[in-house]
């Protein structure tokens, strides 16, 4: 009698361990056909059940259809809605990822490959949902909510074997730890980018300034040395390199930064202005004066009508009051030195000092025109009315300074 039990038993399975087959590739044939809710319900029976759950196939038709559902979501709102799928898209991407991950276990520890490389296609499809997905919060400045979703990312990105997607997913990442005040992960990222020859601007400047926070000028100028190599046609590094090398007092290879500043000029229509109030701020840095307010003033003659020709003007006339501030500053350091009998020397470098501040206002003027909160230059005017003894207008800034300061 137990022998007729056991058999029964036996049919039992058997008739169900078909079933469950035959909901694998039912399902399968569902989403074939659209019908992504019917292909839902009979995939996530087979998943669970003990005939089928151990197969990669039942977990391969797992992911793709949960990818497809996620597919459908972006492309056909109709079709989606049609489904009564009430699960949140994100979840859904999130189990086709895992269901891929699961079949490709159960493969590897079988040592077969069968699934491998459509689930490795399957993979990257849904990694590039899930960095829409996390690009899209942090280009919300959502940092601390991207960072997890970011890592995620990477983990699976590198299983799919997406280097793009890996290294977009890494320097968002990076940002973002930065931002969230986790600057040691932050560093560590950034060095693996220019490591692996990122072409992201904001990762070469970061870690410069990184470095150059921790007194570590020689590593600042060789990650932007890195920087110039890895994105040749950057004009930002490139002026930020021929900054670090006046700050490094390494004349040679700063001329040698300008001159190549300059032939990118002559060669350029788009961002030429731009360019030209970089030559003029690294001029302007190395002293060399004369040759900056030629640079500032080449950059003002452009069309103003352009858009970036316009903002390139603010910036040049913000380079140009920062100049005549700076010398202003200079000489009157230069009287301050001077010993008590050089009063004619002290009279002669007060008045020039105060013509330099004279010369700067227009510039800085200017700029409050198009930034009428733009905190340096209120800080510079303030300084400068003070020193002119410009009672009403040093009154008036101070307020908007206060103003803002509270606000």
């Amino acid at each position: 009698m137990k022998r007729i039990i056991f058999l029964v038993a036996l049919i039992a399975f058997g008739f169900s361990a078909t079933a469950q087959t035959m909901k694998v590739q039912s399902a399968y044939a569902d989403m074939k056909n659209n019908r992504l809710a019917n292909a839902k319900k009979n995939i996530d029976a087979a998943c669970e059940h003990e005939s089928t759950k151990n197969d990669p196939k039942t977990w391969h038709y797992a992911g793709l259809i949960y990818a497809k559902l996620v597919e459908v979501s972006q492309t056909d709102d109709k079709l989606f809605k049609k489904q009564k799928i009430e699960t949140p898209i994100p979840e859904l991407a999130e189990t086709s990822t895992q269901a891929i991950l699961k079949s490709l276990e159960i493969e590897k520890a079988a040592n077969t490959f069968e699934y491998m490389n459509a689930n490795i296609n399957t993979l990257k499809y849904i990694v590039i949902y899930q960095f829409n997905r996390s690009f899209d919060a942090f280009s919300k400045g959502k940092y601390a909510e991207c960072i997890p979703m970011l890592e995620n990312v990477v983990k699976i990105s590198q299983i799919a074997g997406d280097k793009e997607i890996t290294m977009k997913s890494n320097a968002c990442l990076s940002l973002s730890y930065d931002a969230t005040n986790q600057k040691d992960k932050a560093a560590d990222l950034y060095r693996q980018l220019v490591r692996e020859k990122t072409t992201e601007e904001a990762i070469y400047i970061n870690l410069y300034l990184a470095n150059k926070k921790s007194n570590e000028m020689d590593k600042a100028i060789n990650v932007l040395k890195a920087g110039v190599k890895n994105i040749p046609s950057n004009f930002k590094l490139l002026g930020l390199l021929t900054g670090a090398y006046i700050e490094a007092g390494n004349k040679e290879e700063a001329d040698k930064c300008i001159a190549t500043l300059k032939s990118m000029a002559d060669t350029i229509s788009q961002n030429k202005p731009t360019v030209l109030v970089i030559i003029g701020n690294s001029l302007r840095d190395a002293n060399k004066m004369d040759d900056a307010i030629a640079m500032y003033n080449q950059s003002l003659s452009l069309d103003p009508n352009q858009n970036e020709a316009a903002s390139s003007q603010t910036n040049a006339n913000f380079g140009l009051g920062v100049l005549y501030f700076n010398w202003a500053v200079d000489l009157k350091d230069q009287s301050d030195k001077l010993p008590i009998e050089a009063a004619e020397a002290y009279d002669k470098l007060q008045v020039e000092s105060k013509a330099k501040f004279t010369l700067s206002i227009p510039y800085f003027e200017k700029v409050l025109a198009k930034r009428p909160n733009d905190i340096a230059t209120l800080n510079a005017l303030k300084v400068i009315y003070s020193r002119l003894e410009m009672t009403e207008k040093y009154k008036e800034v101070s307020a908007k300074l206060e103003a803002l300061r509270t606000k």
